[in-house]
């Protein structure tokens, strides 16, 4: 459930909130109790902590990630996409636009070359196909966060117009959309 636990790593404090509770409130520290015991009575708080309503949220994703095998689907969906990008790396006629693959299960991203500005153009041609991507950073690149629970169809669907923007960037084409449906364009 956690990056950490794809290394050989036993951290001291691991800290999580956000998805933790689909959306709700809460966040949590995981320590060793002689490492909890240090901390003084109270001083552990703040607007994340001890709402009932959160709490009951984090309990349900947690029942939900058991009983529909939510790490199971990321791991098939998360190897899908990135053999998807690694083979667009791998291909000659795409590869030589990117730079770098990089992330664990649904979490990826995918660095262009810099100085061209071919994430924004992959972004506007996903947009013509009506999927939106992220693109991130001061570097070029398009970051991949798809729901935990995607499908194996809509990742395929996914990973093809994906591969398909990326196949159309790398040959030149220019997006139709400019400035109005993602980042602003040459």
């Amino acid at each position: 459930m956690f990056a950490v636990e794809h290394w050989d790593v036993r951290p001291d404090i691991m800290i999580m909130a956000k998805g933790i509770a689909n959306g709700f409130p809460l966040s949590g520290i995981v320590s060793s109790k002689e490492i909890m015991d240090t901390q003084p009575p109270g001083s552990m708080g703040g607007t994340y902590a001890g709402n009932a309503v959160s709490c009951a949220a984090g309990i349900a994703v947690a029942k939900a990630f058991q009983d529909e095998r939510i790490l199971e689907n990321v791991n098939a969906r998360g190897a899908e996409l990135r053999a998807m990008l690694d083979a667009a790396k791998a291909d000659p006629k795409t590869g030589g636009i990117i730079y770098d693959v990089r992330g664990l299960g649904l979490m990826l991203a995918m660095e262009c070359v810099s100085g061209h500005r071919y994430a924004s153009r992959i972004q506007a041609k996903c947009m013509e196909r009506d999927m939106l991507v992220l693109t991130t950073s001061i570097y070029d690149t398009i970051r991949f966060i798809p729901p935990l629970n995607i499908s194996k169809e809509d990742m395929e669907k996914g990973c093809r117009i994906i591969r398909e923007a990326i196949a159309e960037v790398a040959g030149g084409e220019k997006p139709v959309e400019t400035g109005m449906k993602g980042q602003a364009l040459e």
